[in-house]
């Protein structure tokens, strides 16, 4: 079992899944990049699957599509950016060879985002961030993220390790501690960023479990936190939906 994740341009990620023959590229924006990795496990990737439709996860579909031979899939409702083979939309699993990963649509980030389960980890685009969540100003609708973050993810199993198609983490972490100082976790997890960065390492994926602690996005409802953001933006009922606008402005 094969899973490996290298940046690109200046905090992209793209992920490379396999098992034998079966391997599959997961929001392959440089194809460079996509088909060193692919080089250097000694694999050819036969699919490619995408969280989302925006260019700079998507721009490397069709290069990748005539070098490999490969099927693309995602979610139709993106595809105004991109053109997937294969859709993913109502499909609770996708078959992949003999690998079999879990699809949540989460609409929000854009109308066609869903999360990718495999093997004890999620996948999720530019949904959920360490520290944060997507923004909504390219195609997106901050109510369905709220939306996604309450009924979706808010129902997944702690135990997975949160990969996003980003890493925002130096970013988003100060915003959480202005939003609350006294988070310990935030502050230790904004630690073990800037350590890993500062040794040239990436930084480890924590668990779901985890990032609930840390992420004010996956607590919005709390009511402290609820106050909190009430606080800062007054007259906007949903605290989600608050959250993000505070974080756009910050």
């Amino acid at each position: 079992m094969l899973f490996d994740r290298r940046r690109y341009r200046k905090d992209n990620y793209l992920y490379l899944l396999a098992d034998g023959a079966d391997a599959a590229l997961v929001d392959p924006g440089d194809p460079e990049v996509a088909l060193a990795a692919a080089a250097a496990h000694g694999v050819h990737p036969r699919f490619i699957v995408h969280t989302h439709g925006h260019g700079d996860h998507s721009g490397g579909s069709a290069a990748l599509r005539d070098a490999l031979g490969a099927r693309v899939w995602g979610h139709r409702g993106d595809s105004g950016w991109f053109a997937p083979d294969e859709d993913l939309a109502g499909r609770g699993e996708l078959a992949l060879g003999a690998r079999r990963l879990r699809v949540h649509e989460a609409p929000g980030h854009t109308p066609g985002s869903v999360l990718l389960e495999w093997e004890g980890r999620l996948l999720t685009g530019d949904t959920l961030f360490w520290g944060g969540a997507g923004n909504c100003r390219h195609g997106g609708d901050p109510a369905l993220l709220a939306a996604s973050f309450r009924r979706v993810l808010a129902r997944l199993d702690g135990g997975l390790l949160v990969h996003p198609g980003h890493d925002y983490a130096e970013a988003n972490l100060p915003f959480a501690l202005d939003l609350e100082p006294a988070n310990a976790a935030a502050r230790a997890r904004l630690d073990e960023v800037r350590r890993a960065r500062g040794a040239g390492e990436e930084p480890p994926p924590p668990a779901l479990a985890m990032e609930r602690q840390v992420n004010p996005f996956l607590r919005a409802d709390e009511p402290a936190l609820r106050a909190e953001i009430a606080r800062r933006a007054p007259g906007e009922p949903d605290p989600f939906v608050a959250l993000r606008r505070l974080r756009d402005a910050w």
